[in-house]
Parts: C-alpha cells; sequence; structure tokens
C-alpha cells in the first residue's frame, strides 16, 4: 500500500503539537463547503440506532440509489467507501493484465498486484496535459482498464462520448471508471458513464468526497447483475455501518436541499479556482494544470522540491499533497484542495512568498 496519501492531518497534528482542528487540510479532496446543512444534526438525532445492527443488505439506501440512475437493484451494491471495490474488482473479475493510466491514484496498481495481475501503464505526459491517448492505445492481451475520471491528480477529464464509444470498441475488457469526482461537474448528469448502458463498464461513486464524510467510508457500484452477484458472494456481512446508512437515507430523502449544496459547492470552486490560476499564473516559473476536480496540480521549478514548499505551508499548519509518490511524476509536483475563500487567500500569500524566494 502506498504511504503518503492526502490527509495526514493526525500525524501532523502531533508533529506541529497542536489540534486537528488548527490544521487546514488542503491535500485531502473533500467538499470544501462540507456537509450539506442538518446532515450532522440527523446524524446525531439517530445515534440511538448504533444499538442495533445495521440492514444487512443496505437495501433501503440502494433502492433510491437505483430509481435515482434508472437502473435496476440488482446492478447496484454498496461498499466501505469506493476502495472496497476498487481491492474486490481484480478478484472477482480474474484480472490477469490491466492498463492503468498515470499517473493516477496509487490503490488501483496496488488492488491489481495484490492479487497477482500485471499491471501495464501508460504515461500521460505534461506536455500533453496528461490527457490519457485512448484511439492509439496498444489493448493487445489488456483485460481490465481502470479510469479515474477525473483524473487525480491531473484533474483531466474524458468526455461521455467519446470514453462510451472507447469502452464500446473492447466488449471483451472491464472498463472500470471511478467517478468519485465527476459530481463537482455541473454537467454530471449529461457525462457520467452510469448512463452508457454498456455491460462492460463498471462505475465506481463515492460519497466521501463530495457529501464531505471521509470518515464514514461510503461509496455504490454500477455494474452488471453478474459482477454485482460476484461482489455479493464475497462481501462482507454488515459492510456498511449504521452511521453511513443514516447519513445515506438522510441524502436520499432530501435530494432537493442536497442538489442545491452540490451546485452551490460547483460555483464555489470555480470562483477558487479562478482564483488561483490568477494568482498563480503570475509565476513564469511554475506550470499550472487545469483541472476539471476540486483540486490543482502544479509543476514546481526544478529547484524547488515538493517536500520543501510542502514543509514550509505546513509549518503555516496548511496541509497540501507531495505528488512525489504517484507514478509517473517527480519530486517537482504538488497538488492543492480548494477549500473556504479566506484559507485559500491565506495558503496563496504564502506560496507567492515562497515562489518569490
Amino acid at each position: 500500500m502506498i504511504k503518503g496519501h492526502g490527509g495526514n492531518i493526525h500525524e501532523w497534528a502531533k508533529k506541529l503539537n497542536c489540534s486537528t482542528t488548527e490544521i487546514i487540510d488542503m491535500s485531502s479532496n473533500i467538499n470544501p463547503l462540507g456537509t450539506p446543512t442538518h446532515l450532522l444534526e440527523y446524524i446525531q438525532d439517530n445515534l440511538s440506532q448504533v444499538l442495533n445492527l445495521p440492514e444487512v443488505d443496505c437495501k433501503s439506501i440502494i433502492r433510491p440509489f437505483a430509481l435515482y440512475f434508472d437502473k435496476h437493484e440488482d446492478q447496484i451494491a454498496c461498499g466501505t467507501g469506493t476502495t472496497e471495490f476498487i481491492y474486490h474488482l481484480p478478484l472477482i473479475l480474474q484480472s490477469k493484465n490491466v492498463l492503468i493510466f498515470a499517473p493516477t491514484y496509487a490503490d488501483y496498481a496496488d488492488a491489481c498486484i495484490r492479487q497477482g495481475a500485471n499491471v501495464h501503464y501508460q504515461v500521460t505526459k505534461a506536455s500533453n496535459h496528461f490527457r490519457p491517448s485512448l484511439t492509439n492505445q496498444n489493448m493487445d492481451g489488456i483485460d481490465t482498464v481502470f479510469i479515474c475520471n477525473p483524473n487525480n491528480p491531473s484533474g483531466q477529464f474524458i468526455p461521455f462520448s467519446q470514453l462510451k464509444s472507447w469502452c464500446n470498441s473492447y466488449p471483451d475488457i472491464r472498463f472500470i471508471v471511478d467517478e468519485s469526482y465527476l459530481q463537482f461537474s455541473p454537467d454530471y448528469e449529461f457525462e457520467t458513464i452510469i448512463q452508457g448502458g454498456l455491460p462492460n463498464v463498471i462505475v465506481l461513486c463515492s460519497f466521501s468526497k463530495i457529501f464531505a464524510i471521509p470518515g464514514l467510508r461510503l461509496g455504490f457500484i454500477v455494474a452488471s447483475p453478474e459482477i454485482i452477484k460476484k461482489f455479493r458472494e464475497i462481501e462482507k456481512p454488515w459492510n456498511i455501518n449504521t452511521i453511513a446508512q443514516i447519513a445515506a437515507t438522510y441524502i436520499f430523502k432530501n435530494m432537493l436541499h442536497v442538489q442545491d449544496h452540490i451546485d452551490k459547492t460547483i460555483k464555489h470552486i470555480q470562483t477558487e479556482k479562478n482564483r488561483f490560476e490568477d494568482a498563480l499564473g503570475r509565476f513564469s516559473n511554475i506550470k499550472i494544470f487545469s483541472s476539471f476536480a476540486p483540486y490543482m496540480l502544479i509543476k514546481l521549478p526544478q529547484d524547488l522540491k515538493a517536500s520543501s514548499i510542502c514543509n514550509q505551508m505546513a509549518k503555516h499548519k496548511f496541509l497540501i499533497r507531495n505528488c512525489s509518490n504517484f507514478y509517473g511524476l517527480s519530486d517537482n509536483y504538488i497538488r492543492i484542495a480548494y477549500k473556504q475563500t479566506q484559507d485559500n487567500k491565506r495558503l496563496l500569500d504564502y506560496l507567492k512568498k515562497a515562489f518569490k524566494s
């Protein structure tokens, strides 16, 4: 397992001898506006439910998810975040040769290697803004493809029409599409590959990012009934805890209110993205990669290392992501997740001073 994910807030609190609440964690890609209003109150009001076992089959939250996307319930499963599916899928699919576009989320490769699959990388280039080449890709011998869309950490996005066409061209290859950050897009309903209806496409949907509840570990998978059945055969009983089920219940019961929260989030992210691009675009020695996600990838000059910048920001109690352990990236890359406006402004002030020195 990779060491050095974002969100190491507890470790840094110990190093800085401070409370975790004093740290602004911009290394973890979570909704900058936090949870939808009243969600935490709803959880608190229903905490007594932890005295009973969770619903074993999660039908009460799978049913509204299926209805929302016009799918059958036997095409949906619930997991402890998308991580549960990522680590089970190579086993379920009996994957032997897996294609992964790098740089991307490291757990895809870790999960495949753990199951004995061979990982083949297509390393995308910074000169092409890390866009994957689909039409010229050699697919000989490949049985499974992992795609993060939009990608982490580059934020690059493959449009629905292009992705569907490519997946449709290889009906015998299984495509696992992680859409954890697509919900931050204003065009989510039009761009999600869930609507593609292709039997060889498996879609991962995270509730952790968009609803800012990473500690609850809640995600969904949309796939063919055959794949869902195989997952059911190996999933643990009561894999979704009661509090996560309570949160999902609130979200599905209050979709209009929740959608309003998402809409505000999307506007906020666009505003803050423009703020970062305006402020950092003035520095000719760094390169900013325009992103379709709630974070920004930045390439530093050769003489400035990611570890140095991250440590400098940490001393100011701001955590940003050192991307040196992403396959395909050097130690000159950092990733910054947008937060509240005042926090973004403060970080930018510190970054501008660091880049000038």
